[in-house]
């Protein structure tokens, strides 16, 4: 609810300083969208009967025509504060196990922040207020974007964590007992093959060398029912419980890397990929652990 509360204050008090017209229109909206978040959380902690933090005004006026706060250095601002405020909701959305209903709010919360997010970025490129990084030399460009040094070490970084991941969940569906269990790790490996077969064509399109894969499979020579009567670390090693605490770090952790690569990348093709990753991750995040 703060941060909701500081958003609405930053785009009342901007709002008087902006100069152009349509970012005014653009900033109308996100603060129409922060009012509507608002009050779901406002009825939340009523319904919840916790303390709640102080009201910002109603609205914050002035007059002025400051011509060195320039758009570009109210939009470099915005974005700067959306972006830790869409960590705090990434956070809150990993950390709330235990209430199926509030992690939905906060998951769709979530993602109409990296909406509006896009928003706000996808107007300053056309406006031409972002930065323009190194390239990665090696790359073939791609249409009119060319890789970044940034996008060429996420590719490839997330690559290694889909093989290392899929090993690991080939790994535990192997020796798991539980067949709903076996049937979550069975789903998430289904979508962590769709995600690396996604990042192996973007890598190979841009000519970026490719890391290796993993074997095809896991050949599992121990028979995890005996190790029950073994020592008390090897039957913590294979016990659902174990796994699935394990995994789940795993997930909560794949959550953040995604979405701090979606915000960073330049390229749109790439920046909607790693969107649809998160969405995909989160979905199978919540089925993992309702």
């Amino acid at each position: 609810m703060r941060i909701r509360y500081k958003s609405l204050e930053t785009f009342q008090f901007y709002g008087n300083l902006v100069h152009d017209r349509d970012f005014s229109l653009i900033m109308d909206r996100l603060l129409e969208d922060t009012k509507k978040h608002m009050k779901v959380m406002e009825e939340e902690g009523k319904n919840f009967k916790i303390p709640v933090p102080g009201k910002p005004p109603v609205e914050i006026k002035f007059q002025a025509s400051i011509n060195q706060v320039t758009d570009k250095f109210i939009y470099k601002k915005l974005l700067a504060d959306m972006m830790a405020e869409l960590f705090t909701i990434s956070r809150t959305v990993r950390s709330t196990t235990t209430n199926d209903r509030l992690r939905k709010l906060f998951v769709q919360d979530m993602l109409a922040h990296v909406r509006n997010f896009e928003l706000l970025y996808k107007f300053s490129k056309a406006k031409g207020w972002e930065d323009v990084p190194p390239t990665y030399k090696m790359a073939s460009p791609i249409g009119k974007e060319s890789l970044t040094l940034t996008e060429a070490f996420h590719l490839w970084d997330h690559l290694t964590q889909r093989y290392n991941q899929l090993q690991m969940t080939e790994l535990f569906s192997g020796v798991a007992h539980d067949p709903d269990f076996k049937a979550v790790l069975k789903l998430g490996g289904k979508i962590l093959t769709g995600q690396a077969k996604q990042l192996e064509q973007q890598i190979s399109q841009h000519g970026v060398p490719l890391p290796e894969r993993p074997p095809a499979s896991i050949e599992i020579t121990i028979d995890p029912e005996p190790l029950k009567v073994n020592t008390p670390a090897n039957t913590e090693i294979f016990r659902d419980e174990a796994m699935f605490r394990t995994l789940n770090r795993f997930i909560q952790i794949s959550l953040y890397q995604l979405q701090r690569t979606g915000v960073i990348m330049m390229d749109p093709a790439m920046r909607d990929m790693f969107i649809k990753m998160q969405t995909s991750q989160t979905e199978m995040y919540t089925k993992f652990i309702s």
